[in-house]
């Protein structure tokens, strides 16, 4: 008898129909494709989708500040009102522009340790129990302002220490900036890959692997809309 992968919903229906129903619970999921192409919206998408749930949110944010992500998540029409209890922040940008508040803020991306220990703290105040998201947008700006060698030995860390705490996390990679043995060692510690890339004006994902899934590599065209990423197929 097979055994059933247990699912979560992603957001966007149309991905979800391409993934058996959703990202297998504790799976990590890498992004990679180029700016602006939808990755970020995609892992807000997944947020609130789980925070609609009631399934705890984790947001590492390096390449806007907390407000932005939420302005942007609600300019989409997700109300946040009732649900911002559930959606905790580690503010890693902040830093850079000063005047940087909040419960979890990294003082300097140069310290990845720093980073680390923030994440551990979040992790032990939200608990093991049930299904929760961790978004980490992106490793692309982390590689940037920290050692990447060090970078490259503590995410693995990080992502190991997120799954076993039940967390079904997505990290951002951006496209063509990194050495292909950083990028390797990414693909090779997550579970599941899904690219994106941009012709013209039009966008395209393909999920590139997924583990326990059976899925089509064929490159599936979508839509930036007003809701959020639409998949059209």
């Amino acid at each position: 008898m097979m055994h059933m992968v247990e699912r979560i919903k992603t957001g966007v229906p149309g991905l979800d129909k391409l993934i058996e129903g959703g990202f297998p619970v504790s799976s990590s999921i890498l992004l990679v494709g180029p700016p602006g192409a939808g990755k970020s919206t995609l892992c807000e998408q997944f947020i609130f989708e789980g925070l609609k749930s009631k399934q705890p949110g984790l947001y590492v944010t390096l390449d806007s500040s907390p407000k932005e992500v939420i302005k942007t998540m609600e300019d989409f029409g997700w109300r946040l009102d009732a649900l911002k209890s559930m959606l905790k922040f580690i503010d890693g940008y902040s830093w850079r522009i000063g005047g940087a508040t909040g419960e979890f803020v990294i003082s300097n991306l140069g310290n990845i340790n720093e980073l680390n220990i923030a994440i551990s703290e979040v992790i032990k105040r939200m608990g093991v129990a049930g299904v929760k998201r961790k978004v980490f947008d992106s490793v692309s700006t982390l590689l940037l302002y920290a050692d990447p060698g060090l970078v490259v030995k503590m995410i693995p860390v990080i992502v190991a220490k997120s799954k076993e705490a039940g967390y079904v996390q997505m990290l951002i990679l951006e496209e063509g900036v990194h050495d292909p043995k950083t990028v390797t060692t990414l693909n090779y510690i997550t579970d599941g890959l899904i690219e994106f890339k941009m012709e013209e004006d039009k966008r395209f994902l393909r999920v590139a692997r997924m583990k326990g899934t059976a899925h089509s590599r064929d490159w599936v065209p979508f839509e930036v809309t007003d809701k959020g990423i639409v998949v059209k197929k």
